[in-house]
């Protein structure tokens, strides 16, 4: 730098425009109600878990390790990229004292990125392969939560039992039945709230699930289910005439029926929309094609959701950093999709967050 020059340098209007918008959507009190336990976990407690306990994949440092679990846009291009995040985690979450751990741990990253309500998805047979039962793992994550919401009175969870698709419908009535015991209602903390189902959408159709979300209506759960992500509208079409869902997990390729986006509109059906996981995924080839602003114009229900955070190495605020940039929404636009995320919980208290 020359001498006598001054190292005092503007800001760009540009950088000014980002900072005021990240200070203004860290003024909102968030509703995250999509998203996955096992996408969800800190790289640095895996870390530290395979130094504990063995090493899922030998001879790699932290940043090596970190490729294992997060999407890299140098190296990571399909929907079996962005799966294969999965397995690591799994390795480590077979044991109650570190899914009580992580749960915590999750609701304080959700808790310090701005969220006060969140809905944490968990398919508990995938974490029993150490012997734990359903229930004991949904005990595990009830206590982690419950802890979290004690020390932070202002902060609700509730948990989406999910059945995976490639599990079959069977296996999804014999999880509701083993889980039923902890229902929100039965506890004074967290319970489940919620059914879901998730999964390679192709060879599985919804109506195999089914009896399963009769069963779950009759439990008394609300109904979520994973549609139109990888698949195309006609896939969300069988989930809203077989399953009776009150939202849809992703729905992205309604954008490309108009009919379909009516009847969602009209039955007031949610669609949970998450931007970074729909572009990494494939469902979408550049954020600015999202049919996002298109479901808000035709009046659907739009909750603003992350899918996977750590997989996805994104944040709640983020995903309204990207709507705003993308879209160009106002403060109000934003405000209002925030409000509208939150009244779209299945938390029996209903939407705890005050919007001005």
């Amino acid at each position: 730098m020359p001498a006598g020059e001054s190292s005092n340098r503007t800001p760009s209007p540009t950088a000014n425009v980002a900072h005021e918008r990240r200070e203004f959507i860290k003024s909102l009190p968030l509703a995250d109600i999509h998203r996955h336990f096992d996408g969800s976990i800190r790289p640095a407690t895996l870390w530290e878990l395979s130094e504990k306990y063995y090493s899922a994949v030998p001879g790699l440092d932290f940043e090596q390790f970190r490729h294992y679990l997060q999407w890299d846009d140098n190296l990571d291009k399909t929907l079996l990229d962005y799966l294969d995040k999965f397995h690591v985690p799994l390795q480590y979450t077979q044991f109650y004292d570190n899914i009580r751990r992580i749960s915590y741990e999750l609701a304080e990253d959700a808790y310090n990125d701005g969220v006060r309500l969140l809905e944490l998805r968990m398919n508990p047979l995938i974490h029993r392969r150490a012997g734990l039962t359903s229930r004991q793992v949904m005990a595990a994550t009830r206590k982690g939560f419950d802890t979290f919401e004690l020390e932070h009175p202002d902060f609700k969870v509730g948990i989406i039992v999910i059945a995976m698709r490639n599990h079959g419908g069977n296996m999804a009535r014999i999880l509701l039945r083993e889980v039923l015991g902890e229902k929100e209602e039965f506890h004074d903390g967290v319970g489940i709230v919620g059914f879901d189902i998730a999964g390679h959408e192709a060879p599985f159709p919804p109506i195999l699930f089914k009896d399963a979300y009769e069963l779950a209506t009759k439990m008394g759960l609300k109904k979520t289910a994973h549609a139109g992500e990888s698949e195309g509208p006609e896939r969300i079409w069988e989930a809203l005439d077989n399953l009776g869902p009150d939202r849809i997990g992703h729905g992205t390729s309604a954008g490309q029926d108009p009919e379909l986006i009516k009847r969602l509109a009209r039955d007031g059906v949610y669609l949970e929309v998450c931007l970074s996981s729909n572009l990494q995924t494939g469902a979408i080839d550049k954020l600015a094609n999202h049919p996002l602003p298109k479901f808000l114009d035709a009046g659907v229900k739009v909750a603003l959701c992350t899918d996977n955070p750590t997989v996805s190495s994104t944040s709640l605020s983020r995903e309204y950093e990207l709507a705003m940039e993308t879209f160009g929404f106002s403060e109000a636009d934003v405000r209002s999709l925030a409000r509208m995320s939150c009244a779209g919980t299945f938390l029996a208290g209903g939407c705890n967050c005050r919007y001005e």
